[in-house]
């Protein structure tokens, strides 16, 4: 077994994600989101996490508490880098349309990138405790709630209500499509930012 003073092991299955991990701890919570986005939460055990970064299940207690904060820490992991993009976005938007359309190609984006991120933070988050998913959701919520304040700033006959549906279906438009593994398309992110644009003008009575 790898002391701590090694080089993380590069056999490492990272296929969903385009990152290197710069730690050891950042290569085991890479390796379970990996692992919880191919089997799901409940079938895979800290040991198989372990395995997969070639240390012993007991040896990740050195950084994680559980293997639900293994989860917890993989959705704030998301939430982090959906709230950055946002911020990216805004700040080189001009006009309410502008930053609509920001925020789609960015989360476009990182979702293709991070499709394995993304996919547990959709799929995995109902395992954590009600005590931990509360909090999360709520998080999670607050970036969709910018998409929202944008939408109502481009369209101002929209009422709160109506806006957050729209955002609701463009967002779930997006995961579901860059979470499903798709194959590479060209223009695959432009074709999806434009579907996702159009979601968000669609006349609500």
């Amino acid at each position: 077994m790898p002391t701590t003073n090694e080089a993380p092991d590069a056999s490492v299955d990272a296929t969903s994600s385009s990152r290197r991990p710069a730690n050891r701890r950042d290569l085991i919570l890479e390796a379970a989101i990996d692992l919880f986005h191919q089997r799901g939460y409940p079938a895979t055990s800290v040991d198989d996490i372990g395995k997969a970064v070639d240390v012993s299940g007991p040896a990740i207690y050195r950084h994680f508490s559980s293997k639900e904060d293994l989860l917890l820490e993989a959705i704030k992991l998301a939430a982090d880098e959906v709230h950055a993009i946002n911020g990216r976005a805004r700040a080189e938007s001009s006009d309410a349309r502008e930053l609509l359309a920001g925020y789609i190609r960015a989360y476009v984006d990182v979702a293709l990138e991070r499709s394995a991120l993304i996919a547990v933070w959709n799929s995995e988050a109902r395992h954590l405790s009600s005590e931990q998913r509360s909090p999360m959701s709520r998080r999670l919520r607050s970036w969709s709630t910018e998409w929202v304040d944008a939408l109502q700033d481009a369209r101002p006959e929209l009422d709160e209500r109506s806006a957050r549906l729209l955002v609701t279906g463009a967002i779930g438009m997006i995961t579901s499509i860059t979470t499903a593994r798709p194959t590479e398309v060209e223009g695959l992110a432009d074709s999806i930012t434009s579907m996702a644009l159009s979601t968000l003008d669609t006349p609500v009575d």
